[in-house]
């Protein structure tokens, strides 16, 4: 199961990522691509993992930061 932090979402679903556009992906030293994109946009109506969240009411706010 998917877990952030403290959260932990039991209905998450994921997609393969078989090919992406140039070099870039090749050298990044990360592990994957956490899609964050509207539901109306997510491949295979797949629930993106914020709405999720939200869904399941795992967050007091629909509210999402990143801090860098």
């Amino acid at each position: 199961c998917p877990q952030v932090a403290s959260l932990l979402d039991t209905n998450q679903l994921f997609g393969l990522s078989t090919a992406e556009p140039g070099q870039f992906f090749v050298h990044v030293k990360f592990d994957g691509i956490l899609g964050l994109g509207y539901p109306n946009l997510a491949a295979d109506g797949i629930t993106p993992v914020f709405d999720n969240l939200v869904n399941q009411s795992l967050l007091r706010e629909s509210l999402f930061s990143v801090y860098l």
